[in-house]
């Protein structure tokens, strides 16, 4: 898979700086067009009900009070953005007028102000991207953007540590169970593995028999030239979460590639124990797939 758009859902500004020129890194790492989407509800959306029963000139305050104060967060964010392009020698460039092929494999970006929910926002802009970037969540919990890029599954995930500014990565780990979004993630991350250095896929013991096990996995990978090595860990005290992500600590592991595990429960999306403890406990990118 070539991966030529890359979208990233902009919703705070904590961590801005570092996080944009983190996904920037990413952008010129894949000599891909990165999409800034900065997502913003209208005060009419945020309390469509209670406008019926507030005066105009309330609602009309309310509304230059709301967006004076989306605006001045958001400027500044946006500065930083323009800023780290000049720095990094990043054309700011509209995608519309945009055309890449194997000559042209330059790194663009384009920051867009849009209304509406987010959720909708990468739902609709993650089909028609390769890549979608979301930073680590700050409370440990999964957000309304990785959520929403799970649910619907069709574009891999880059989940990246919050204050990490760059993206190179030499080492690669697999968490490999033999599942159906691992190998969707592997497929996603052939490119990344052609150019890495060292191949670790790390599975656990009782996974092992599970077909297509690790041999297998290392026999397909061989016929694209890619070369890994293959270890097995047992689980006892330590569960697989922690497992994975003292391995990957182990062999120095600059990404982490994984299926993400979802279900819907009561109508509700629900991770699955492993895919909801790498979210909150890694500090090493995750490349996922459900």
């Amino acid at each position: 898979m070539t991966i030529r758009t890359i979208i990233m859902p902009f919703a705070s500004t904590a961590n801005s700086a570092e996080r944009l020129e983190g996904a920037l890194s990413v952008a010129r790492y894949f000599g891909a067009h990165l999409d800034v989407l900065h997502a913003q509800i209208s005060p009419q959306q945020l309390m469509p009900e209670e406008r019926q029963l507030l005066p105009s000139k309330w609602l009309s305050r309310i509304d230059q009070l709301v967006n004076n104060y989306v605006a001045e967060d958001m400027n500044q964010s946006e500065l930083e953005f323009t800023t780290l392009c000049d720095k990094l020698e990043v054309p700011l460039c509209d995608s519309d007028n945009l055309v890449m092929n194997d000559a042209n494999k330059l790194v663009s970006a384009q920051w867009h102000n849009l209304t509406g929910y987010r959720a909708d926002v990468v739902s609709e802009r993650g089909k028609v991207s390769d890549l979608i970037i979301i930073p680590k969540p700050l409370n440990g919990k999964s957000s309304v953007s990785f959520d929403v890029a799970i649910e619907h599954g069709s574009r891999p995930i880059l989940l990246m540590p919050r204050e990490q500014k760059s993206f190179n990565p030499e080492c690669i780990m697999i968490a490999w169970n033999g599942d159906d979004p691992g190998a969707r993630a592997v497929k996603a991350v052939m490119p990344l593995l052609r150019k890495a250095k060292n191949i670790v896929v790390v599975t656990s013991e009782r996974s092992l028999n599970k077909k297509p096990n690790q041999q297998d996995l290392k026999r397909y990978l061989g016929l694209h030239n890619i070369e890994v090595e293959c270890i097995s860990f047992k689980e006892g005290r330590i569960k697989t979460p922690q497992a994975i992500l003292a391995h990957a600590e182990q062999f120095h592991a600059d990404l982490i590639v994984a299926g993400a595990l979802a279900h819907k429960k009561m109508h509700q999306q629900m991770l699955g124990g492993v895919t909801r403890r790498l979210l909150s406990k890694t500090n090493v990118p995750l490349f996922m797939v459900s």
